[in-house]
């Protein structure tokens, strides 16, 4: 599994439906795992025929008869239409990621996480602004042999170079939904004069990223349903091939039945004690000898389908239970994010020397970072390092 994307949290989605009921005017009396809902008058929502209703947050808690209990989980259809209403009334969200609202909550790359040096201290200069979006992509595997599964994935993608940027997804769903979250009140959200205007290609190109990359999320979960539809194209496919070995076995034991009986007949047919009693054995010899050469043909098809490794049928079978993977951008929040340069003070007991690099915030660092004694790229078995209170890298000693 990949990291780009981030799935949406039980906490996360449970923050987000109760604002999002809150901004509604909706009460909410909250019991454990259960929440008992009343819309007021005035509201028109499609989640919900009733004024009045119960949500649970453990589906599988839901007792028998209780169809009529809302289930909020990151997979249940309710999670989806709430999304699907709320992405409606609000079609794209707008808000600013900046320095202010992390706190000095800075994402130290892995050369620096891996070394033997601490940071003192970091400092971001923002040069310019660049914009995202982040997706909420449903993704739907329907298979014969399974129930669907459904999936709900977030992902953010530069709509300029498509980069995905997996720390600003963090931001938003795991900070900017939970209930915890005290900076909030600081997001600047789009309005009139702010809104960023995008060029339709690019915003498509970007929503388009993003449902490949929410798909690659979730690889492992679909690669487990295709193993397991597989199987059960194998366990069908072979309980066809032992049925037509059994016809295979049935028709045998009936022509050979069929033969004895002709022989007999034929014996019949021979000692008749009356022309009648003769005719009635030929007769009968006609129809047993036809059903005979009657199996007989169904015989040579199976044995030639057999021959062929009932490919025919195997193809059905196997193309009945392959997987479809389909995805859906269910909602939107176009980010402007920082960007522009960190210095880190870093250091040990010693001595501290400063490193910089190219920086986005929510995205951490944002380029390769050379060792300025080697030259050497930076990386996780790369880490920069100090030794006699110089500054260098793994590859310097």
């Amino acid at each position: 599994m990949t990291d780009v994307t981030h799935a949406v949290t039980q906490s996360a989605l449970e923050a987000f439906t109760r604002e999002y009921l809150n901004n509604l005017g909706a009460a909410i009396r909250e019991d454990g795992n259960r929440w008992q809902v009343r819309l007021p008058t005035h509201v028109d929502v499609d989640f919900s025929d009733r004024r009045e209703f119960e949500i649970t947050l453990d589906g599988e808690k839901r007792d028998q008869g209780e169809d009529s209990v809302c289930v909020l989980t990151p997979e249940s259809e309710f999670t989806q239409q709430l999304l699907d209403e709320a992405a409606a009334m609000a079609t794209v969200g707008q808000l600013a990621l900046t320095d202010t609202m992390i706190d000095d909550d800075y994402r130290y790359p892995l050369w620096i996480v891996e070394s033997d040096v601490e940071v003192v201290d970091a400092a971001f200069s923002p040069y310019y602004d660049r914009t995202a979006i982040c997706v909420f992509v449903r993704i739907d595997v329907e298979t014969v042999s399974e129930y669907q599964t459904q999936f709900l994935e977030a992902v953010t993608i530069d709509v300029e170079s498509n980069d995905q940027l997996p720390g600003v997804t963090e931001i938003l769903v795991d900070e900017f939904f939970s209930p915890k979250s005290d900076w909030r009140d600081d997001v600047t959200v789009g309005s009139d004069q702010s809104d960023v205007t995008i060029a339709p290609d690019k915003l498509a190109n970007a929503i388009t990223t993003g449902q490949k990359a929410a798909v690659e999320g979730v690889q492992e979960e679909i690669d487990e349903i295709r193993q397991s539809a597989s199987h059960a194209a194998d366990s069908e496919f072979e309980e066809y091939r032992q049925l037509q070995e059994q016809r295979i076995n049935d028709h045998r034991s009936e022509i050979d039945a069929l033969s004895n009986r002709l022989q007999n007949l034929s014996t019949d047919v021979d000692d008749a004690d009356s022309q009648q009693q003769r005719v009635e054995a030929l007769e009968k010899r006609r129809e047993l000898k036809a059903e005979k050469e009657d199996l007989e043909t169904e015989l040579e098809e199976l044995l030639q389908k057999k021959e062929q490794g009932y490919a025919q049928k195997q193809r059905e079978i196997y193309r009945r239970h392959a997987i479809e993977v389909n995805t859906k951008p269910s909602a939107f929040t176009l980010v402007t994010y920082e960007r522009g340069e960190i210095e880190f003070t870093v250091g040990n007991s010693d001595r501290t020397d400063t490193v910089r690099a190219p920086y986005a915030i929510g995205a951490g660092v944002t380029d390769e970072v050379h060792c300025e004694s080697c030259n050497t790229q930076l990386s996780e078995e790369n880490s920069i390092s100090m030794v006699a209170g110089r500054l260098g890298c793994q590859s310097c000693w």
